[in-house]
C-alpha cells in the first residue's frame, strides 16, 4: 500500500541558507489494511513522513509508492486530488479538525455535501458512523459540549466520512487523559477491523508500540526498529523511553545501535564483528576492552558462572527517574487566591458550566499539578488565573492584584510582567527567528534581557540548535520547546503551563519537569501545570484533580502514592510470580 525507498528530505532555510535533514534514507513498507504506529522522539521525522504521504510536502530524493504508483512523481494538482479523495487526516488539535459551532451530525455531513451525495444516502452513512464511533448519545451536541475523547472520535469520523483508503493521525491522543486515550485506541482498532482502512498513527508516546501489531520506530530520520506484539507487563519501555533493544538494517546496510546497548557494551568509535560458522549468529564488541579469546571463554562458560544476573525490571529500578522530590514551601504564603469561582459557556445545546464555585489558595513557591479527564475545566481554570477570560462568578487575586476585576488593559500589563503562560498552541511569531521571539516580552515590558540566563534555559529546553530557525521550519515538538524557552526566560513569579510536554517523548518530558522544578527553586516562582500525563508527577507536588468542574482531590504526592499512580496510568502489572 505504502512503500518508502531511501527517502531523504532536506529543508533549506532561504534566509540563513542552512540545510536541515529531516529524513535521512528512510525505508519502510505498510501493507493495505494495516494498522501501524510511527513512533519516535521529537524531531525524528514523524510529521515530515506523513506530510509526504499526504502529498503536502515533497521529498528531496528517494522513491515513495502508494498503491504501486510512483507518488513522488505526481504534480501538485495530482497529489492534491489524491489527498482529497483518498486520504483522511486527523490533527492532534481538535480545532483543526472540526467546526466548533456545529453539532456532531452536522460536522459528519460536511464531507458528504462536498461530494454531493444524495441526502438519504448521506444521512444513512452518517448514522452508521455515529454508531461505529459510539457518539449516539451526543449526536445533536455542538463540539463545544463534547469531552476531549468524544471530540477526537468525531475527528476520526469526519476523516472517515469521505471513505478514504488511508487515515493519517498525528498525535491523536496527545491532548487526552489516560481513559480517553484508551477509548480512542479501541475506536481506531474497531474502525480498522470493521472497514479495513489503512491507518497510520504518528506519536511520540512509546506505549503505542505495545498496542498495535506493528510499530515503526523512527530515530534521526531513519527507521531504527520494527516492533511486533511486544509485552507490556514491565517498565522496560519507560526506562528506555525512546529506544528499543533491537536494530533494523535498511537496504543501504545502515544499522543504528540503540543508546542503551552502546552504553552497556562500552562501545567506542570502533567495533569488531565476527560471524559464527553457522552463519546464523553474529557478534560485535569493543576490541579495546575485550579480546576474541575472552569472548570465546565467556560464551563457553556455564551460565551459572557468570556473575551478572539478568532480573525482571521492577518499579524500584526506575524510581530514580520518576521520583526526584520537590520540596514544598515550609510556610504557607498564598500567592493566588481563588474564591467562589464559576465559569460556563452558552451553546445551541444549552448552558455548560465548566467551573463550579471553586475555592482555592496556591502558595508562593509551590508546584501544583492539575489533572482530570478531558473537558473537566483544567484549561479554563488556567485561562481564568491568567486573566485571559472572565468568570461568571467569583474572584481571583494574584499577589493582591484583582485579576478578575480590573479592566483588560491593566490585566494585560500585569500578565506581561508577572505571568508566563505556556499554552498548547504555537505562541511564536512566524516572521521572526526563534532567537528574536525570545526578546519580544522584554521589548514590551522594558525589562533588561538576561542573555546568560536565557541561554541556559534555551539549552535545557533542547532548542539551542534552532535559534536561527523560523517557527514554520520547526517540528511540533521543537515549536513547543521554543515556546517553553520563551516563557521561562522571563523570570515571572507565576508560570502557567497547559500540557507543556504533549509533543515530547518521555525522556525529554522528564527533563522539562526537572527544569520547571529548578526554576521554582532558583526564582521562587509558583508553577501550575495542567496535564493528563500522570507519569510527570513527582513526590512533593500538590496534586489537584478536577472532576465535573469541581475539585475532587487536593493532596501532596508521596513516593508511595507516586508508584501506585504511575503503575495505574501506564497500565503496568506488578512483577510478581503467580
Amino acid at each position: 500500500m505504502i512503500r518508502c525507498e531511501d527517502i531523504i528530505k532536506i529543508y533549506q532555510d532561504s534566509v540563513t541558507e542552512v540545510s536541515v535533514a529531516a529524513l535521512r534514507g528512510l525505508n519502510l513498507n505498510i501493507k493495505e489494511g494495516e494498522l501501524v504506529s510511527i513512533i519516535g522522539p521529537s524531531g525524528s521525522g514523524k510529521t515530515t513522513l506523513i506530510n509526504m504521504i499526504a502529498g503536502v510536502d515533497e521529498l528531496t530524493s528517494g522513491a515513495l509508492y502508494i498503491k504501486d504508483q510512483r507518488f513522488d512523481k505526481l504534480n501538485e494538482y495530482e497529489r492534491r486530488e489524491f489527498r482529497f479523495y483518498s486520504v483522511g487526516m486527523i490533527n492532534q488539535f481538535i480545532s483543526e479538525n472540526l467546526f466548533s459551532h456545529l453539532s456532531v451530525r452536522q460536522n459528519l455531513l460536511i464531507p458528504k455535501k462536498i461530494f454531493y451525495l444524495p441526502r438519504e444516502q448521506s444521512n444513512r452513512e452518517v448514522d452508521e458512523l455515529i454508531k461505529l464511533l459510539n457518539l449516539e448519545h451526543v449526536k445533536n451536541n455542538t463540539v463545544a459540549k463534547l469531552s476531549g475523547g468524544e471530540a477526537m472520535r468525531l475527528s476520526l469520523g469526519v476523516a472517515l466520512a469521505k471513505k478514504p483508503e488511508i487515515i493519517l493521525a498525528d498525535e491523536p491522543s496527545g491532548q487526552l487523559d489516560s481513559q480517553h486515550t484508551r477509548e480512542m485506541i479501541e475506536t481506531i482498532k474497531q474502525v480498522n477491523m470493521s472497514l479495513g482502512t489503512t491507518i497510520l498513527v504518528v506519536t511520540h508516546d512509546i506505549r503505542y508500540r505495545t498496542i498495535f501489531e506493528k510499530s515503526f520506530i523512527l530515530r534521526d530520520g531513519r527507521l531504527a526498529g520494527i516492533s511486533r506484539d511486544m509485552g507490556r507487563d514491565q517498565l522496560e519501555f519507560l526506562m528506555h523511553s525512546s529506544e528499543i533493544n533491537k536494530a533494523y538494517i535498511d537496504p543501504s546496510n545502515f544499522v543504528r545501535i540503540p543508546d542503551e546497548i552502546k552504553s552497556i557494551a562500552a562501545l567506542s568509535d570502533i567495533i569488531e564483528f565476527d560471524m559464527h560458522p553457522s552463519k546464523k549468529m553474529g557478534l560485535f564488541w569493543n576490541p579495546e576492552i575485550i579480546t576474541r579469546d575472552q569472548i570465546y571463554n565467556l560464551l563457553t562458560s556455564p551460565a551459572e558462572d557468570i556473575e551478572e544476573q539478568i532480573e525482571r525490571v521492577k518499579f524500584e529500578d526506575v524510581e530514580a527517574i520518576l521520583s526526584r522530590e520537590f520540596i514544598p514551601p515550609k510556610k504557607a504564603q498564598p500567592l493566588i487566591r481563588i474564591k467562589g469561582l464559576s465559569k460556563g459557556y452558552k451553546s445551541e445545546a444549552g448552558y455548560n458550566e465548566v467551573i463550579q464555585k471553586i475555592d482555592l489558595n496556591i502558595d508562593k513557591g509551590d508546584f501544583v499539578f492539575l489533572s482530570g479527564p478531558s473537558g473537566v475545566g483544567k484549561t479554563t481554570l488556567l485561562n481564568l488565573i491568567a486573566g485571559l477570560i472572565k468568570p461568571n462568578e467569583g474572584t481571583i487575586k494574584v499577589s493582591k492584584f484583582p485579576i478578575t476585576e480590573e479592566k483588560e488593559s491593566l490585566v494585560s500589563l500585569y500578565r506581561l510582567n508577572n505571568i508566563a503562560y505556556i499554552s498548547q498552541h504555537n505562541n511564536l511569531f512566524d516572521p521572526l527567528q526563534v532567537k528574536d521571539n525570545l526578546l519580544i516580552p522584554n521589548l514590551f515590558s522594558g525589562e533588561k534581557y538576561d542573555v546568560e540566563y536565557s541561554n541556559s534555559i534555551v539549552k535545557e529546553c533542547h532548542i539551542d540548535h534552532k535559534l536561527d530557525s523560523y517557527p514554520n521550519e520547526l517540528s511540533a515538538g521543537e515549536i513547543q520547546r521554543a515556546t517553553l524557552a520563551a516563557a521561562l526566560s522571563r523570570k515571572t513569579i507565576v508560570i502557567l503551563a497547559d500540557e507543556p510536554t504533549a509533543n515530547m517523548d518521555s525522556e525529554l518530558a522528564r527533563t522539562i519537569m526537572d527544569l520547571l522544578m529548578d526554576i521554582v527553586r532558583i526564582n521562587k516562582a509558583t508553577v501550575v501545570v495542567c496535564s493528563h500525563d500522570l507519569s510527570l508527577l513527582r513526590p512533593g507536588f500538590r496534586h489537584i484533580r478536577l472532576l465535573d468542574g469541581k475539585i475532587e482531590e487536593d493532596s501532596r504526592i508521596t513516593k508511595k502514592e507516586l508508584e501506585s499512580i504511575v503503575k495505574e496510568y501506564l497500565m503496568i502489572k506488578d512483577n510478581k510470580k503467580k
